[in-house]
């Protein structure tokens, strides 16, 4: 059965103008997503309804950029952002993330991608986030103790 994507919503880039302005096509992605965190944060907040954001752990090969809560539940973010496109995670961060989620019960997924220039996103939760994978083996356990410690 193939998967309904949803559809892309927009927000206000208003406040974000110079940022995006700032970015370029040929950045490298890990520099791109970080200059985008604020956005992000925006958008997971006053558009999606997520509660108690943060970064997510400071480890070599987490698969996810943000953990936060949605109508109380616990969820792993991962950011995906540009300035033309909607992108997704490689084969190998999708193992990983599917590694944490099996092993933490109850843990939620969402995608959000960001379409900047046209001040675009989509979000992908759980079942609609097609998480198949390969790729190399590299231990998750120090990303899975961090979640842990942070859902209350």
């Amino acid at each position: 059965m193939k998967r309904k994507r949803p559809v892309p919503k927009t927000f206000d880039i208003g406040q974000y103008t110079e940022v995006i302005t700032g970015l370029t096509e040929h950045m490298k992605e890990q520099e791109f997503e970080k200059i985008c965190t604020p956005i992000a944060i925006h958008v997971l907040q006053a558009y999606e309804n997520f509660e108690h954001l943060q970064e997510g752990p400071k480890l070599a090969g987490r698969p996810f950029d943000f953990f936060g809560y949605k109508d109380g539940n616990p969820y792993i973010i991962e950011l995906k952002a540009s300035l033309k496109s909607f992108n997704a995670p490689g084969e190998t961060q999708k193992r990983r993330i599917q590694e944490v989620l099996r092993a933490i019960p109850g843990l939620n997924i969402a995608l959000l991608q960001l379409k900047l220039n046209l001040g675009q996103y989509r979000v992908f939760y759980n079942y609609e986030f097609n998480i198949f994978f390969e790729g190399r083996q590299v231990p998750i356990e120090p990303i899975i103790e961090w979640v842990r410690r942070q859902i209350v």
